[in-house]
C-alpha cells in the first residue's frame, strides 16, 4: 500500500503551490477536540483525569497499619501561573480482616464448591469481566452505545487501578493458601484476595450504567427494577468467584463497598455534582461466619450505601458530611464523556 500511495502522489501532485487558505488553530483545552481523537487516545486522557486525582496512604489517623486509605485530590486552578495548592479529601478507607476471620471463612468457601458444576459456564465467561452480562440487561452495543461502552471501560480501569493498589497494600492471602482442599476450578490470580476486583468492577459498572441510563429522565429507567437487576448481577459475578474457590465472602463485601463508593464518586465527578460520600470498610469487624449479601450494604430505595450500626458495623460512612467538590474544579473531559453517553439513552 505504501508503494501504491507513493506512485499515486507522483502521478497527480503536480508542481508545489503554497495553500491559499489554511484552517484556524484549534481552541486550547476545549472539549470539542475530544471528538477528533481516537478512542484509545481519549482513554489515556480520561485515565489521566481520574487517576491524577487519587492518592493512597497505608495508615489512618490512629497510625494503624491495617488500614489503607484512598483520597480524592482537589486541585484549584492557580492565578498568574503560580503553583496550585491541592488538598486531599477522604474517599475510602479499608482495613484488613484478621487471620481468624479468613480461617473461619474457609468453611463457606468449601460449601460454595458444591455449586461449581452449576456455575461453571458463568465463571469461565466472567474471568475477563462481565460486560456481556451487563449487555443482557441494558441494550449495550458498539453501534448503538459507543460512548456508554467507553464510559464503562473507564469505570473498569478506575476500579482496576484502585483495587490493585489496595490489594498490594493489604496483602491478603487467597483461600487455597490456607487449605489444600480448596482446589479452585480456575487458576488463582497472582495478586491479593481483598478487595475482590471482580466485585469492585462489577458493582462500580452496574451503578454507573444505571445512573447514565436514567440521566435523561426517559420513562422507566429510573425504576428500582433496573438498578436491582444490575446490582443482583454484580453480586452474582462476585459470588461466582467464591464458588470458583479464589475468593472469600469477605473479599466480595470489601470489593462491593469499594465498587459502590467509586461508582458514586465517578458519577458525581462526571455529572458536575458538588460532592460525594466517603466510605470505610472495617475488615476486623466482619463477622467470621457472615456470607456476602449485597443488600446489607446498599439501600436500593435510598440509592446509597447503608451505614451499619453497632459494634459489628463493618461498612460505615467515613466522614460526617459529603465531601465537597468545588464546581470550578470539575473535569470537562469527564463531563464530555458523560454527556455523550447519556444522550444514547433518550
Amino acid at each position: 500500500m505504501s508503494d501504491a500511495l507513493i506512485r499515486s502522489r507522483d502521478g497527480i501532485v503536480g508542481q508545489w503551490r503554497a495553500p491559499t487558505a489554511i484552517p484556524d488553530q484549534l481552541d486550547l483545552e476545549d472539549s470539542s477536540n475530544l471528538d477528533r481523537w481516537s478512542p484509545w487516545v481519549r482513554a489515556a486522557i480520561i485515565d489521566a483525569e481520574m487517576v491524577s486525582r487519587l492518592g493512597f496512604t497505608l495508615e489512618d489517623a490512629t497510625m494503624n497499619p491495617r488500614h489503607m486509605a484512598v483520597w480524592h485530590l482537589e486541585v484549584p486552578t492557580p492565578a498568574g501561573g503560580n503553583a496550585p495548592a491541592p488538598t486531599y479529601k477522604p474517599l475510602i478507607l479499608m482495613a484488613r480482616p484478621t487471620q481468624d476471620i479468613f480461617e473461619a471463612q474457609l468453611t463457606l468457601v468449601n460449601n460454595y464448591a458444591e455449586l461449581r458444576g452449576d456455575r461453571q459456564s458463568e465463571i469461565l465467561a466472567q474471568i475477563g469481566g462481565g460486560m456481556a452480562f451487563l449487555s443482557s440487561i441494558a441494550q449495550l452495543h458498539p453501534d448503538r452505545t459507543p460512548h456508554t461502552l467507553e464510559l464503562l471501560a473507564a469505570v473498569l480501569r478506575l476500579a482496576l487501578f484502585v483495587h490493585l493498589r489496595l490489594k498490594q497494600g493489604l496483602a491478603c492471602r487467597r483461600p487455597l493458601e490456607y487449605s489444600p482442599q480448596i482446589q479452585p476450578m480456575i487458576a488463582t490470580p497472582a495478586h491479593g484476595a481483598l478487595p475482590s476486583g471482580h466485585a469492585a468492577e462489577a458493582f462500580a459498572a452496574a451503578l454507573v450504567l444505571w445512573n447514565v441510563m436514567r440521566a435523561e429522565a426517559r420513562p422507566g429507567y429510573d425504576s428500582a427494577d433496573w438498578r436491582t437487576q444490575l446490582l443482583r448481577l454484580a453480586s452474582r459475578i462476585a459470588v461466582n468467584r467464591t464458588v470458583a474457590g479464589v475468593h472469600f465472602p469477605v473479599d466480595s463485601a470489601a470489593g462491593a463497598v469499594l465498587g459502590l463508593t467509586l461508582g458514586h464518586y465517578l458519577v458525581k465527578r462526571c455529572s458536575g455534582a458538588t460532592g460525594y460520600r466517603a466510605w470505610r470498610f472495617e475488615g476486623p469487624k466482619y463477622p467470621e461466619d457472615a456470607d456476602f449479601t449485597w443488600h446489607d450494604l446498599y439501600d436500593v430505595t435510598a440509592e446509597n450505601l447503608s451505614s451499619m450500626q453497632g459494634a459489628s458495623a463493618y461498612s460505615v460512612e467515613y466522614a460526617a458530611n459529603d465531601q465537597v467538590i468545588d464546581p470550578q474544579h470539575k473535569s470537562y473531559v469527564l463531563t464530555w464523556l458523560w454527556d455523550k453517553a447519556k444522550a444514547e439513552w433518550t
